[in-house]
């Protein structure tokens, strides 16, 4: 019996990696699309567009606007967040944490998940200050240029770190900063490892900090990170260091309150640094 190639597994496969793609456009600035608006920015023709999103509105994902004919994400969205939360309270144990740490640094303190190619916020704690780090939930941090995302890789599979790299042949530069090549991503990589946490400064935004630690699963592998963001213009070497020592001490906290443990060559880090 022939077997149409739509139905094939490779090109089902390939389908659903052009739906995680249109999805991926969806943001606060941009909660809405077009159709022929949608096929552009995804360098798609409107035929597969369209058809990727009927699915998508068949499925719940997405929603079409009755009058503007717009997209927008569907219900379906919220219903698996509460799934995944309800299931794995991730951000119900993560946020007192944060709240503690922002408390103590005075600066805005977020935690993030690898999505797949960057970090993606999770929970976020601001300080009462009027001049604070703005952490926009909705904005995917890039994995090579910001504390969150380079601490992840340095405690990250092996796996995942060549398949970033195959990346960074052309990386995108955010400011001068930004690590620019594979082999100064390596160097930063062995750094962080022997430190314990990553120091990213003016590399992803011209005034802003970030100090990010590993937050460890049952099995000593890295599952989220933690980190402050900093106005940089008001770090000094010893207020770095002072905050460095509180957010290595909050991803302990975090890691045992998920059910984790440090392994063991990284607590004797802390306690190197204090």
């Amino acid at each position: 019996m022939n077997e149409s190639k739509e139905k094939r597994p490779g090109s089902t496969m390939k389908t659903i990696d052009k739906a995680m793609f249109l999805l991926g456009f969806f943001s606060p600035e941009t909660p809405e699309y077009r159709l022929s608006d949608l096929a552009r920015a995804a360098d798609m023709d409107k035929v597969t567009t369209m058809r990727i999103l009927a699915s998508l509105v068949t499925s719940g994902f997405v929603e079409q606007h009755p009058e503007t004919r717009r997209y927008r994400l569907g219900t379906a969205v919220l219903r698996l967040a509460r799934i995944r939360e309800a299931s794995f309270p991730v951000i119900a144990v993560l946020q007192p944490i944060l709240e503690s740490l922002t408390e103590e640094v005075g600066e805005s303190t977020h935690a993030c998940l690898f999505s797949g190619k960057d970090m993606t916020t999770i929970a976020i704690a601001e300080p009462h200050r009027s001049t604070r780090v703005f952490i926009d939930p909705a904005q995917p941090l890039p994995i090579h240029a910001t504390a969150s995302g380079l601490v992840f890789l340095a405690y990250a599979d092996d796996a995942i770190v060549n398949e970033t790299l195959r990346h960074l042949h052309v990386p995108t530069t955010f400011t001068d900063r930004t690590v620019k090549s594979e082999s100064e991503l390596r160097q930063r990589l062995d750094e962080i490892r022997k430190n314990g946490c990553a120091i990213s400064s003016r590399s992803f935004e011209d005034d802003v900090t970030g100090i990010a630690a590993p937050i460890f699963n049952w099995h000593g592998k890295i599952q989220a990170t933690i980190s402050a963001a900093c106005i940089s213009t008001r770090m000094t070497p010893a207020l770095e260091r002072e905050i460095e020592g509180v957010v290595l001490r909050a991803s302990v906290t975090a890691t045992r309150a998920m059910g984790g443990e440090p392994p063991k060559t990284f607590l004797m880090k802390i306690r190197e640094n204090a």
